[in-house]
């Protein structure tokens, strides 16, 4: 049996319409008639519709939930889904998850890191929130040795933040800006773990300009953007921009550069389907009127 949802989820990541991604293939027809379950296309026409979308056909064959691959193409997803900010997807693909199914500890670590960041951006209570990264800190990672206890160390600087305890949030993103110094010489930095990176850095980079430290939260943004420069990926490249355009208006730099990175942060918006980004840069474009 072929998961439908998955070929049409990752569709939508990547921003393909049904007629892009037809396009040279087959007829938005066909293409529509397979989403909807009315209608299997050839081997031939469904093997390139699954080539351009980076899958193969056994890759959507895999829809059992007990299975590896299927768990981590779904915590992917959540993933993807959080970095473009559609948190509402991000918490119905969580509830697919049973984490006491899952066996492997670093799968465990990625899905709590996921249930905890998922919480305090939605604001769920703090003791759930919590609970999610102890998870890992006490549980899973005690010596401090994957990037996971960095990203628990994130989630609850965020969580302070947003009670407006700086003092406390400060504490946490120490740690997060002593590991990152710590890792700047490792290839591994921008390896397999590049999206957990890339969150490490666009928090920490939205903390520092909150605090009025522009030049560290530049210096972040500068690295996250070579990241997604050299990976070829885009999911926080909205978010990057927009930040960089704020950080641009504290230091009152030259309109024309404020405006090419707000420019820029909504073209990307708009690939990746961002409509917080896009509401949030055009209540800026109005302010600034």
């Amino acid at each position: 049996m072929l998961d439908i949802e998955r070929f049409i989820e990752r569709r939508k990541q990547l921003g393909y319409s049904q007629i892009m991604l037809s396009k040279g293939i087959c007829t938005q027809s066909t293409l529509s008639k397979f989403e909807n379950g009315l209608q299997t296309p050839s081997l031939a026409i469904l093997s390139k519709l699954c080539a351009r979308l980076g899958f193969s056909i056994d890759d959507l064959n895999t829809a059992d939930p007990s299975s590896i691959r299927y768990l981590r193409d779904l915590l992917g997803l959540i993933e993807e889904n959080l970095m473009v900010e559609n948190f509402k997807r991000a918490t119905e693909l969580l509830a697919k998850v049973n984490p006491a199914s899952i066996e492997i500890p670093e799968e465990r670590m990625h899905y709590y890191y996921l249930e905890g960041m998922v919480g305090v951006l939605t604001n769920q209570p703090t003791e759930k929130v919590i609970f999610s990264f102890t998870h890992i800190l006490d549980e899973l990672d005690e010596r401090r040795l994957t990037i996971y206890s960095q990203l628990a160390y994130l989630g609850k600087g965020i969580l302070y933040v947003r009670k407006e305890n700086l003092t406390q949030a400060a504490f946490f993103f120490d740690k997060v800006t002593a590991y990152l110094n710590d890792q700047l010489g490792n290839p591994g930095l921008k390896g397999s773990h590049y999206f957990q990176t890339l969150t490490l850095l666009y928090y920490l980079a939205e903390y520092h300009s909150l605090v009025k430290e522009l030049i560290a939260s530049n210096d972040l943004i500068g690295m996250a953007l070579d990241i997604c420069s050299v990976k070829h990926v885009t999911y926080f490249l909205p978010r990057l921009k927009l930040l960089q355009a704020k950080n641009l208006l504290e230091q009152v730099a030259p309109e024309e550069q404020v405006d090419a990175c707000l420019n820029d942060a909504l073209a990307f918006a708009r690939l990746n389907q961002n409509q917080t980004v896009q509401v949030q840069i055009l209540a800026l474009r109005q302010r600034l009127k």
